[in-house]
């Protein structure tokens, strides 16, 4: 994927605050009134001394507020997008484009909990990238350092921050470079062999091939003129855009549509995370096995999403890029949720009598929810209840269920 990167030439730099420091204003004042006393009385080694302190304060306060100046600062990242175990490349590019040298130069990135180091540190070694190194007048260095997401989740990286100063340290300066920017870090992905959607009317499985007949009123994009194809096809404004005749490729009018439904309040009940990162893997293999399977594939949730506002709603599509849009929206995906299960339910009776599938992945099944589910079964839609993080037990349903207690259980849905 291309990198991104962001200059950050435009701050403003700020000094450090240090509270105490043995050259402040006050002690410059004082060294001034002593020099002044010290010359009253004709004391030439101690004008000396205190003039050297004063010229070499001077200096160092000069050199520290041009230190930052015309200092470019550049990071890019190979990758905005990655699953968990997967690399990423962050680089930082920095140059000193004027005449005064720099006798050192920190460069600091915080990073979120969830990207590490591959040196395989504990999370509290890694909260922080630091390097530090001297660069000469009109020089550019570059620093490359690799990351490894290890959790699912919406990463915020924030700027980088640049210190330096004077060659005696005494007044260092700091500022912020580029800008924040966010990585997304996609659900695990498992394999799946059967997707076992049954029918009511006992047509068999939903298998979702394509039909030979398309569907007119829902355009999918463009495509090249061909020889055979009708005037009425021709997309005229393309064809004028891009200067040769376009036509109108449509959506195939009989492509079989699953939502899948992630019922985030069911796992309220858990001390710990790991059951709703399955349920969350578990809805992106359904989404990549439908998009394989060329079935429209849909969310439909009520999870509380990071990173702004919005609903963890997207209507049922096709493709490698409406696949992405699923796997970024489960990836802000967070353990609460936003709406309450009745609102959701009453939704998912809506989309129960348009006919598409419904795939329920929820957490350990109480009563009133196991209730709801048969109303919604027996209102004919193809209905699979994936039940997150529960023991296996003898415990019969009145609509198609399967127990999914990790990675294996997906492999194959066919055993309902």
């Amino acid at each position: 994927m291309a990198a991104t990167a962001h200059a950050a030439t435009d701050h403003r730099d700020r000094s450090l605050d240090l509270t105490g420091h043995v050259f402040g204003r006050l002690t410059v004042l004082v060294l001034l009134a002593l020099l002044a006393i010290a010359a009253w009385y004709r004391q030439t080694a101690i004008v000396t001394i205190l003039g050297l302190t004063l010229a070499t304060v001077g200096v160092s306060h000069t050199w520290s507020r041009l230190s930052l100046r015309r200092i470019g600062c550049e990071r890019s990242m190979s990758s905005r997008a990655l699953f968990p175990g997967e690399e990423l490349l962050l680089t930082v590019r920095i140059s000193n484009q004027k005449a005064l040298p720099l006798p050192w130069v920190e460069i600091t990135q915080r990073l979120p909990p969830g990207l590490q180091r591959e040196s395989g540190a504990t999370s509290a070694n890694c909260a922080h990238l630091s390097r530090s190194m001297s660069m000469p007048w009109y020089s550019r260095l570059t620093w490359r350092q690799p990351l490894t997401a290890h959790r699912r989740g919406y990463y915020v990286i924030p700027p980088l921050t640049v210190t330096s100063g004077d060659i005696l340290g005494l007044y260092p300066r700091i500022t912020d470079a580029s800008s924040y920017d966010h990585v997304s870090v996609y659900p695990r992905i498992y394999p799946i062999r059967r997707l076992p959607l049954q029918r009511t009317n006992a047509t068999g499985e939903l298998l979702g091939y394509m039909s030979l007949q398309e569907d007119p009123t829902r355009m999918r994009g463009i495509r090249d003129y061909q020889p055979g194809d009708g005037f009425r096809r021709v997309h005229w404004k393309a064809s004028a855009r891009h200067r040769d005749l376009k036509v109108k490729v449509y959506e195939p009018a009989a492509l079989s549509q699953v939502n899948l439904v992630l019922v985030a309040d069911s796992f309220d009940s858990f001390a710990d995370d790991e059951p709703f990162e399955l349920a969350a893997s578990t809805a992106a293999s359904i989404a990549r096995y439908c998009v394989e399977h060329q079935m429209q594939v849909g969310l439909i949730s009520n999870v509380a999403l990071v990173a702004g506002r919005g609903k963890a709603r997207l209507a049922p599509g096709s493709g490698n890029p409406h696949l992405i849009a699923l796997l970024e929206l489960l990836a802000r995906a967070t353990p609460s949720s936003d709406v309450s299960f009745d609102t959701l339910s009453r939704e998912l009776h809506g989309r129960a009598r348009s006919g598409s599938g419904l795939v329920i992945i929820t957490g350990p099944l109480q009563t009133s929810r196991s209730t709801e589910f048969e109303r919604l079964h027996k209102t004919g839609c193809p209905l699979l209840v994936l039940e997150i993080g529960a023991t296996r037990s003898s415990s019969t349903y009145q609509f198609p269920h399967r127990s999914i207690g990790g990675p294996d259980d997906l492999l194959d849905l066919g055993g309902i």
